[in-house]
């Protein structure tokens, strides 16, 4: 074979090679999609890229048990999508809590698990292992999510996936009226009050394990 026909096949096996290259079609980009980290548990929790307390089907299993309200029937019809965006901005609002203790690592994205706080109403017997006989109290491992959190994100997911705005209120929402002078507030419902109003019985699930208490609105006068 000729210098001129060698170089002329190179070039064609190489023009070849260009057009094979330029059919593989490119990664197509996915749309970003938010969802409960399945990883996350007694085990390994406390992971840098958690973004939810428990799984979907985990927190299935409490809201099943939950009297079905507007806002529990409002859940059974919700999309896969809307479930996982609820859970996950619940667990958002939960961490806006000033918890007890400290966080269990530096990395961990969610705060919880925690280190030093002990488990409220809880306490060791130590009279069935011998001297000193003593009631000890009882602490929250570096790897344990409590129960509570978890109760409390499933059902303030199921109230946030009915109630949008619930996440951003004033406070001042819940009041027909307020009167500087003498004072004069006319509540508005009752329930949940107070900044970001969440429902009672999340608050009652975060009490004992938090420094601050319900969000509430302070009216001065100047």
């Amino acid at each position: 074979m000729g210098l001129f026909a060698f170089r002329r096949k190179h070039e064609a096996e190489a023009a070849a090679i260009a057009v094979a290259s330029s059919s593989i079609d490119a990664p197509k980009s996915k749309k970003p999609t938010v969802k409960a980290d399945g990883n996350l548990n007694r085990r390994n929790s406390g992971r840098a890229s958690a973004n939810s307390y428990l799984t979907l089907s985990d927190a299935q299993d409490i809201i099943d048990g939950l009297i079905e309200d507007d806002d529990v029937v409002a859940w059974a019809s919700a999309t896969t999508d809307q479930k996982n965006r609820a859970l996950y901005t619940a667990a958002q609002r939960i961490d806006r809590e000033r918890f007890l203790g400290a966080r269990a690592t530096d990395t961990q994205a969610l705060e919880w698990p925690r280190t030093g706080v002990r488990r409220p109403g809880t306490y060791i017997n130590t009279y069935s292992v011998g001297f000193p006989f003593r009631i000890t109290t009882d602490y929250y491992t570096d790897e344990e999510i409590p129960e509570r959190v978890k109760k409390a994100q499933a059902v303030l997911a199921v109230y946030l996936n009915n109630n949008k705005d619930g996440i951003g209120l004033s406070g001042l929402e819940d009041y027909k009226s307020v009167q500087v002078g003498s004072l004069n507030v006319t509540p508005n419902q009752f329930g949940a009050v107070g900044l970001d109003r969440i429902p009672p019985i999340v608050q009652g699930y975060l009490n004992g394990i938090r420094i601050s208490g319900p969000g509430n609105v302070s009216i001065k006068r100047s």
